[in-house]
């Protein structure tokens, strides 16, 4: 059964993404230049359009819950989240971003702590994600919401993902 998006978030309007939606989230992940430099590569319109139906190995559009966040019509944060992988008991987050004017005042864990709760509600026993190996800022973020590395680590050209989990 797909997740009720409306249940994500009690404070905030969660709607799912759209193409018409890739120039808001642009403009959002522009003003995040931390990331970017990171994953060594700039926002644009197309990668941002990829990320819209970008699946792992064996996932449906069913599965994919690339959402946004809104408080009075403004996009707060984005979350594309996985259900059901890599195992059916785990949902994935494989990207969550505020926007930088609503970062470090609590809001970010505020809406991770209701989608952690939503998701055990749906009876998910995991969520996992990964961070750049280096990026300070993401990794104390994540360590602050409860994630603990699971010790695996991938590989890529440019960088190192490193694997967290939380069991919920």
């Amino acid at each position: 059964m797909p997740l009720k998006l409306d249940f994500m978030s009690s404070r905030y309007m969660v709607k799912q993404f759209k193409e018409e939606d890739v120039s808001n989230i642009y403009a959002l992940c522009k003003r995040n230049p931390t990331y970017y430099k990171y994953i060594k590569i700039e926002p644009t319109l197309e990668n941002i359009k990829e990320v819209l139906t970008e699946l792992p190995p064996n996932k449906t559009m069913d599965d994919k819950f690339f959402v946004g966040f809104y408080k009075d019509n403004q996009l707060v944060a984005i979350l594309d989240l996985i259900t059901g992988y890599p195992d059916i008991n785990t949902a994935f987050i494989s990207w969550f971003m505020m926007d930088q004017d609503f970062q470090r005042i609590g809001i970010g864990t505020e809406i991770i702590m209701e989608i952690l709760f939503y998701l055990k509600e749906e009876n998910f026993r995991y969520v996992r994600l990964g961070y750049i190996k280096g990026n300070q800022e993401s990794e104390s973020f994540w360590i602050k919401n409860k994630f603990i590395p699971n010790g695996i680590e991938s590989e890529t050209d440019d960088y190192t993902i490193v694997v967290m989990q939380r069991e919920l």
